[in-house]
C-alpha cells in the first residue's frame, strides 16, 4: 500500500520538506488566498507532490450558523471549488466542529452541504468531524454522504475502503506521538484493506513525526 504522511501547514512547504515527504495538507488562514495565489503555491512544489486542502471554518460555519444555507455559505462553497481546483488538491478535508451535532437537522444540513462540494476525478472529499460523533457513526454517515470518513489514526479502526484518511492531532494531554505509537499506526494501516492512506499530523513536531511515520513505512517495504 501507499502511505502519504504529511503535516498540516498554513502555507506550502519548502525544499527541505518536499525533499523528505510527498504530501502536505494546507489550511490557509484569513484573508483567504485567491485562486491565482493558490496556483502559484502549486507551482512551488515538485511535480508529483500531493497537496491536500483543509476547508477553512468560514466555509462551513457561517455567521448564520453551521452549515446554514445563505450567501455566506454560498461564498464558502464557491471558494472551496475554485481553491481545490487551483491548488490541484488530491484531498479536500472538511473538519467540522462540535457545533455540528448528530441530530437529524444537522444530518440533513450535512447532506445538502456535501452535495454542493466540487467533484472531480482525482479529488477525494473527506469529512472529519469532532464533537459527539462516534467512529462508527462517522463512517456510516460518510458513506451516506458519498465521501471518505476521517478517523483518529491512533485510536480508531481503519475504515474498510480503498482510500482512507487518518489524522494525528496533538491536543489535550496528547502533545506528541511516540515512536511506538507511530509504529502501531503503520502496522494498522498496512493490515487494512486500503490501497492508499493519507495521514495528516497536526502537532508541534508535525514535520518530524510525519517524516518518522514515512520512514517506518518505507522500512517495511
Amino acid at each position: 500500500m501507499q502511505i502519504l504522511a504529511g503535516a498540516l501547514l498554513a502555507r506550502p512547504p519548502g525544499p527541505k520538506y518536499t525533499a523528505e515527504l510527498g504530501f502536505a495538507e494546507l489550511a490557509p488562514q484569513s484573508p483567504l488566498p485567491r485562486p491565482g495565489t493558490l496556483a502559484q503555491w502549486r507551482d512551488r512544489v515538485p511535480e508529483g507532490f500531493e497537496l491536500g486542502l483543509r476547508a477553512p471554518d468560514s466555509a462551513w460555519n457561517t455567521p448564520d450558523g453551521p452549515l446554514r444555507a445563505g450567501a455566506a455559505l454560498d461564498e464558502g462553497v464557491s471558494w472551496l471549488s475554485e481553491a481545490s481546483e487551483a491548488l490541484g488538491a488530491s484531498i479536500l478535508v472538511v473538519a467540522t466542529g462540535a457545533t455540528v451535532t448528530t441530530g437529524a437537522r444537522d444530518r440533513d444540513r450535512l447532506r445538502a452541504y456535501f452535495e454542493r462540494l466540487p467533484r472531480r476525478e482525482g479529488l477525494t472529499i473527506v469529512w472529519r468531524p469532532s464533537g459527539l460523533w462516534e467512529a462508527d457513526s462517522v463512517q456510516a454517515m460518510s458513506r451516506s454522504l458519498g465521501v471518505t470518513g476521517g478517523f483518529d489514526a491512533v485510536d480508531d479502526p481503519v475504515p474498510r475502503s480503498g482510500i482512507v484518511y487518518g489524522s494525528l492531532l496533538a491536543e489535550g494531554l496528547r502533545r506528541s506521538f511516540s515512536h511506538a505509537q507511530l509504529i502501531d499506526v503503520v502496522d494498522k494501516l498496512r493490515a487494512s484493506e486500503a490501497d492508499r492512506a493519507y495521514v495528516t499530523v497536526d502537532s508541534p513536531q508535525s514535520f518530524h513525526e510525519a517524516r518518522l511515520l514515512h520512514t517506518l513505512h518505507e522500512g517495511h517495504e
